[in-house]
């Protein structure tokens, strides 16, 4: 299993994480990505969301994961 996170193109905040689907490379989700991010970033009136990216067409090759974050 793969996955990758994903970052806002102007601010470079962290949007999300996705797991790729079976047979699925990153740059297919980086290209996607990069799509997505033409009209939704932080310059854009649209911020991104990472739950709109993969309902907007992206379900067949990633799904969200969800993360938790631990530090001593």
């Amino acid at each position: 299993m793969k996955a990758i996170q994903l970052h806002d193109k102007y601010s470079e905040d962290i949007i999300g994480t996705v797991l790729l689907k079976e047979n699925v490379e990153s740059n297919q989700i980086s290209e996607a990505w990069d799509k997505y991010q033409e009209t939704h970033n932080s310059n854009a009136d649209d911020e991104p969301d990472i739950y709109e990216f993969v309902s907007d067409g992206n379900w067949e090759i990633c799904e969200v994961l969800e993360l938790d974050f631990y530090q001593p």
